[in-house]
């Protein structure tokens, strides 16, 4: 063949037999192996260092996927349309009026688009209900105040709500301790706001649904009306940029009679309800979503296209006919899915599994290319409206696209070995690949904005609170996406005020836990107070002589004294052979004896009174 063609040596023919398999080397089998259009094809060879030079028809007929050397000149699909979206994306101002705007100035009038006076009546009818039933069976007494249950009110769950992001953003050992008495949690604020008692009360009888309205047949009952309504509401005042991801997410729980549990073992969070979720990827910004149920009771549109179809159809339902790009990885990327949704206008750019029906077949007849090319080197092949990129990098990737040409390249750096050191490298990389790093963690983006700072408090019985936190989380975090949207689009409206620079998540939950639980500020520090001797119009017992005489089991003096602190309000003796005063206030075991002992408190409150 050498001597018939100049164009090929025997070297690289030995290489191209290698790369195309034993099967190509035969003439007989040339028809089986044959692209349906050779006109179109290319001969060129990405494992040959002289690419440049042609190739014999025998073997063109062979080699028909190609390299960055080959011009992608394949026609845009007629179905592909420009970005066209029904809203403009972002935060949606348009059913606000001028003066309803003006007064979106703080967290709070951001979260409460998400927290209507609707959803907080509904959530305190429903946990009434729940309280007024479980106490008239008899159980959790304890809550009750001689056994009647005190009906919460929306100003009461609001301030609840705000104990609970306060708890998100500062982090104690144990639910007790943010209403200890103890001198190291003597600026938590939470023993203002609410009871333990009454905190763990509203905790423990919370609920969305009425038990009356409660269907057994619905894994969901309990919880359904808050997941439509944080849905409904997510998609009413934002809508997303043109690329958009979709994936899975796990919340973490260990309740195993939920009957929705999963367990990824690969994961971060191995045991867990699981989430599809549908994405913002420019910013992270939760755009519908829906819980997993398992296989027996998941409804599948079309079972012959599996989950994945069915997962990312319902998904993009709201979107259709709008040019939005899909990234999505190689659990949701079959041929089914991608030809549906051109049909739609969404442009779907996935992750391919070598065994997917998206898998080109002249890439499954060709296996050998990843052992023989090196990092940067890439392949592509067009079909029909979409082209199949296989780029190698540490290993090899494959990607499907019906917006991207083939032929385009950019370049990335990585990290390689150099003699004994490490250092940098310009590599190249197709384009498609460089979109699909940049926009595919949408909902990643998402997961790292909801678990920085969680709200959620561990139950032992109640596995459905764990969504009901996780929505909490929900309408926070998006709150606080549309506030920094916001803020960035019409700064004038907030002039210079604090919020007229952008706020971080921790900064804005503080806020938020700030106007819900009506307190100043958690970094203030309260103004010096003197203890100072006043008198009494009355004489009382020394507080400090009947408790150190309670704590030695010993026979309570009579000393009456005129004298009391004015900041501690405990009645003290103050004279020359006797100074309680000064003991009190400087040796502190009786002060947290008299703090531990509601007989001794509660005659300090009597004494001073």
């Amino acid at each position: 063949m050498e001597d018939e063609n100049d164009c090929i040596s025997s070297d690289e023919e030995d290489q191209l037999d290698f790369l195309l398999g034993e099967e190509f080397g035969e003439d007989d089998d040339a028809e089986l192996y044959s692209p349906p259009n050779v006109d179109t094809l290319s001969s060129q060879d990405t494992c040959s260092s002289q690419s440049s030079q042609s190739i014999s028809d025998p073997l063109e007929r062979h080699i028909y996927w190609k390299d960055d050397n080959t011009e992608d000149n394949g026609n845009v699909d007629l179905r592909t349309t420009p970005f066209k979206p029904t809203r403009q994306p972002g935060f949606q101002t348009t059913n606000f009026t001028r003066r309803q705007l003006q007064h979106l100035k703080t967290p709070l009038h951001f979260l409460n688009l998400f927290m209507t006076v609707e959803f907080l009546t509904t959530l305190c009818i429903a946990t009434n209900h729940q309280a007024n039933y479980l106490i008239n069976t008899g159980k959790y007494s304890s809550y009750t105040d001689n056994g009647v249950w005190e009906a919460v009110t929306t100003d009461e769950l609001l301030r609840f709500f705000g104990i609970i992001i306060y708890m998100s953003v500062v982090k104690l050992s144990a639910l007790e301790k943010y209403w200890s008495t103890n001198v190291l949690y003597d600026h938590c604020p939470v023993n203002d706001v609410m009871t333990k008692k009454r905190f763990q009360a509203i905790l423990c009888f919370i609920q969305v649904t009425s038990p009356g309205d409660i269907d057994k047949d619905d894994k969901l009952t309990r919880i359904r009306y808050l997941l439509e309504h944080v849905k409904q509401k997510s998609k009413e005042f934002f809508h997303p940029h043109r690329e958009i991801s979709a994936d899975e997410r796990m919340v973490a729980s260990k309740h195993k009679f939920s009957g929705i549990r999963q367990f990824i073992k690969e994961k971060p969070i191995r045991f867990g309800i699981k989430l599809w979720v549908l994405a913002c990827s420019i910013t992270g910004y939760t755009f519908d979503f829906y819980v997993y149920l398992g296989k027996k009771r998941t409804e599948i549109l079309d079972k012959k296209k599996g989950l994945a179809y069915s997962v990312v159809m319902s998904l993009c339902r709201s979107i259709q006919g709008q040019g939005y790009k899909l990234f999505v990885d190689s659990f949701y990327t079959t041929q089914h899915l991608a030809e549906d949704l051109l049909r739609d206008k969404i442009y779907i750019i996935g992750a391919v599994r070598s065994n997917s029906s998206a898998m080109p077949s002249v890439f499954k007849q060709s296996k050998d290319w990843e052992k023989v090319v090196g990092r940067g080197d890439f392949r592509w092949h067009r079909n029909g409206s979409f082209v199949y990129v296989q780029w190698k990098d540490c290993k090899c990737v494959t990607l499907i696209s019906p917006l991207h040409k083939g032929s385009d390249v950019t370049t990335c750096y990585r990290t390689i070995q150099s003699r004994k050191t490490w250092k940098k490298s310009i590599t190249k990389q197709p384009l498609i690949t460089s979109d699909y790093n940049a926009y595919m963690g949408g909902v990643d983006k998402s997961n790292q904005y909801l678990n920085k700072y969680t709200s959620y408090i561990r139950t032992q019985n109640h596995w459905w609170k764990v969504l009901f936190f996780h929505c909490l989380d929900i309408m926070i975090v998006n709150a606080y996406i549309l506030f920094t949207d916001f803020v960035s689009k019409s700064p004038e409206l907030f002039g210079d005020s604090e919020f007229s620079s952008s706020l971080g998540q921790l900064e804005f939950r503080e806020n938020l836990a700030i106007s819900l639980m009506k307190v100043k500020s958690f970094n203030c520090k309260p103004e010096p107070m003197l203890h100072l001797p006043l008198f009494l119009s009355k004489r009382a017992e020394c507080l400090y002589c009947n408790a150190e005489a309670h704590m030695n089991k010993k026979k309570l003096p009579s000393r009456k004294v005129m004298s009391y602190c004015s900041v501690c309000k405990v009645p003290l003796c103050c004279s020359v052979g006797r100074n309680c005063f000064y003991v009190w206030h400087s040796d502190t075991t009786v002060k947290e004896y008299v703090s531990t002992n509601e007989r001794l408190k509660k005659r300090k409150i009597e004494d001073i009174s």
